[in-house]
């Protein structure tokens, strides 16, 4: 584990949406790399008519089952499953804010928990082609990166919506909740990242 980014998460308290809200997922936000040019991890959604979320950007992970035996377990689980690499709780550096998710505007009645991982070990990735169409990764950097700041457009009730988002280099931006997941993480990091 990074004992200086764990540093920064040391004296915070995440919000906790356990009490208003029942059903939750979890993510997994994989960090790895030099403390001056971290790397982030992301997934793109495999394209499936069912998936609310169908071929975003996203973080791996997914909803909590009756069996898994804690909130983080689930974030390790999902991973594993989604994309083939095996977290521990050793590698755990943080929490960040539970986030109620939303589609369309419309506020929904689960919440995400997002888990922060900082890595140092080789891995093969070996992704679910169900629910995941692609695994790579992205400097830190990037994200903040003015040029790089754009926004992603949809039609929400025959009305034109532009939302902040991100430019990866693929066909869609990093946008919607993961977006947010994101800036909370880039607050957090703001000490050890620099342009």
């Amino acid at each position: 584990m990074n004992k200086e980014l764990s540093r920064l998460f040391e004296n915070q308290n995440p919000l906790d949406l356990s009490q208003a809200l029942q059903h939750y997922a979890c993510v997994s936000i994989i960090l790895r790399g030099a403390l001056d040019d971290l790397q982030i991890g992301f997934i793109q959604r495999a394209i499936h008519p069912d998936d609310r979320w169908s071929g975003q950007i996203a973080f791996p992970g997914g909803k909590k089952e009756e069996w898994d035996r804690s909130a983080l377990h689930t974030a390790i689980r999902e991973t594993q499953e989604e994309v083939g690499i095996i977290l521990t709780q050793e590698e755990v550096i943080g929490q960040l804010d539970d986030i109620q998710a939303r589609k369309a505007g419309t506020m929904l009645d689960f919440f995400i928990r997002p888990y922060v991982f900082y890595i140092d070990k080789d891995f093969d990735v070996h992704l679910d082609p169900n629910e995941v169409a692609d695994f790579f990764w992205t400097p830190l950097k990037h994200l903040i990166s003015p040029e790089r700041a754009t926004t992603h457009g949809f039609i929400r009730d025959q009305i034109s919506v532009e939302l902040p988002a991100i430019a990866l280099d693929r066909d869609v931006p990093l946008w919607g909740l993961s977006y947010m997941i994101t800036q909370n993480l880039l607050k957090q990091l703001k000490p050890r990242i620099s342009n």
